[in-house]
């Protein structure tokens, strides 16, 4: 049975596909521009990050977080008889927050002069679509569109996530109780922090990574660093290696890993998948209306986030590159105003975070990336140990490192430590606005603060040293 959208004339200014961070941006975006708005995803409004990313591990990491610190402070100020935790609980009040915030969202949408289906959209022409909504078929005309599907766990054919054993990154945050030990395949953002999160309660946790290292992307000093305080923490971290052979071993998985040249073979009782992410583009008829991808399915747009074909756009996870709700967020809030008054934005710098402790946070170049260029620049390094703040904390662990063109404009910023992805905010102000550290030295910054890391690194590069 095939149905009409009972709306005038049964058209829109603008349809955008999915309802993630991105897609639901865009809509209020267009609505507030006064534009006739169609809101379509198949899942919940929210997208991955609200419901199986961004928000539920942050919850879990918290925990974990505050499980560490009391743990730590067990053995200096504090007593107790007993430390336990409930993995349940734990697991609940992520689904808690979730829901908390979904609500929020939905609430939102439905204030504004949105319109909003719940089904699976696909392309019957570059002007039509098509959704599945339970048992009928809309069929939906609409001038414009933007693809805004978002991403999904990869998953390589030799170890298909079950939920029962192996696990991928959406099927862990239903996993019913902590493993005495896990193998996380890949060392990824994902990876990474679930690698703490399990740890912290006791996991032993091996990491294997295919690549030459954990991280790649990411600053040298930084890494050295992390990966000193990860295998402290008693994380074993393989890397050069890959996966040979899993096999069933009773109640647990016996995994054989070739690393570098050696074949270790170990006993694991779950494993989680964490190799990556692939966009949501398959089934929604995209190369059949002539919509180029890449050779992974991402879709190739221009600056104005334009696709091959002329009335339809795309932002966030399916296009490639930083794969993260904030950008998504930001290509949401910049594309309307690139449609209807043809504005070309600048690159935006896009701060990286990782949220397991010590915490990192990126934006701008690596020092690499600097001297591969052949940029005259100059560095500086603050350490936390020398801040008041995180002194009084007694977490001293870390460091801001600041890199710097020959006009005191900053090419790249990275911290490692406790609070460094709230830290970044600032250094992301000065250099999407072109201004340079005076602006930054100028700026009275409260004491004791974190905050106070940038300053002293700043005033570090003018030679001004206060703290070493």
């Amino acid at each position: 049975m095939e149905i009409t959208l009972k709306l005038e004339k049964n058209d829109f200014d603008i349809t955008i596909l999915g309802a993630g961070p991105g897609g639901y941006t865009a809509a209020i975006e267009a609505e507030r521009m006064g534009l006739k708005v169609l809101l379509v995803d198949n899942n919940k409004i929210g997208g991955t990050c609200l419901h199986n990313g961004c928000i539920p591990t942050k919850s879990l990491l918290k925990s974990a977080e505050l499980y560490c610190e009391i743990k730590n402070s067990l053995n200096k100020s504090i007593t107790s008889e007993d430390l336990n935790f409930n993995f349940d609980t734990i697991i609940e009040n992520s689904k808690k927050n979730v829901k908390r915030l979904s609500s929020g969202v939905e609430h939102l949408i439905s204030s504004k002069e949105i319109e909003y289906v719940n089904g699976f959209g696909f392309f019957k022409d570059k002007q039509t679509l098509i959704v599945n909504e339970k048992n009928s078929k809309i069929k939906i005309k609409s001038d414009k569109f933007i693809i805004a599907t978002g991403s999904k766990p990869y998953h390589p054919s030799k170890f298909k996530p079950d939920n029962i054993n192996i696990y991928d990154s959406d099927g862990i945050l239903n996993i019913k109780k902590c493993p005495e030990s896990i193998l996380i395949i890949g060392g990824g953002y994902i990876g990474i922090e679930f690698a703490y999160f399990f740890n912290s309660y006791g996991s032993k946790v091996t990491i294997v990574e295919n690549q030459n290292s954990i991280l790649g992307n990411l600053d040298s000093d930084l890494l050295v660093d992390f990966k000193k305080n990860f295998k402290r923490q008693g994380i074993k971290i393989l890397e050069n290696a890959n996966i040979k052979e899993i096999y069933e071993n009773n109640s647990n998985l016996r995994v054989e890993i070739k690393c570098d040249e050696d074949i270790i073979d170990s006993n694991f009782e779950n494993i989680l998948v964490a190799t990556g992410r692939l966009p949501n583009t398959k089934d929604i008829n995209l190369e059949k209306i002539g919509v180029i991808l890449d050779d992974r399915g991402f879709i190739k747009i221009n600056e104005k986030y334009q696709s091959s074909i002329d009335n339809i756009y795309a932002i966030g996870d399916v296009t490639g590159g930083k794969m993260l709700a904030h950008r998504a967020s930001d290509d949401g809030m910049k594309i309307i105003n690139s449609i209807y008054k043809n504005e070309i934005f600048s690159i935006s710098y896009i701060p990286s975070c990782i949220y397991c402790q010590p915490e990192i946070a990126s934006i701008g170049l690596t020092e690499e990336e600097i001297m591969s260029s052949g940029i005259e620049y100059n560095k500086s390094i603050s350490n936390f140990k020398s801040n008041g703040k995180s002194i009084a904390q007694g977490e001293v662990r870390g460091f801001c490192k600041i890199m710097v063109d020959k006009n005191l404009q900053i090419l790249g910023a990275h911290i490692i430590g406790k609070g460094a992805t709230e830290m970044i905010s600032e250094l992301n102000l000065v250099m999407s606005n072109n201004l340079t550290i005076n602006e930054i030295i100028k700026t009275i910054h409260p004491h004791p603060t974190l905050s106070e890391i940038i300053f002293e690194c700043c005033l570090n590069l003018i030679g001004r040293t206060r703290h070493g």
